[in-house]
């Protein structure tokens, strides 16, 4: 979760199933949780909008 005093960034977040979502997030973690909570999937692939700068995450959902 993000402060109001942090910056947001934009994320195009895309899971293993193929779901894509543009994602707003302070960091490329917070990015990924909240992708994770729409999607109910633990592999998320996000690429930063305006760098390019990609990261993969596999979150334990159990």
């Amino acid at each position: 979760m993000f402060h109001s005093t942090e910056t947001l960034h934009r994320f195009e977040a895309r899971a293993a199933s193929g779901a894509t979502r543009e994602i707003l997030g302070a960091s490329f973690e917070d990015a990924a949780l909240e992708f994770v909570d729409l999607v109910h999937e633990g592999e998320v692939e996000l690429t930063d909008c305006e760098s390019g700068e990609r990261r993969r995450f596999h979150i334990d959902l159990d």
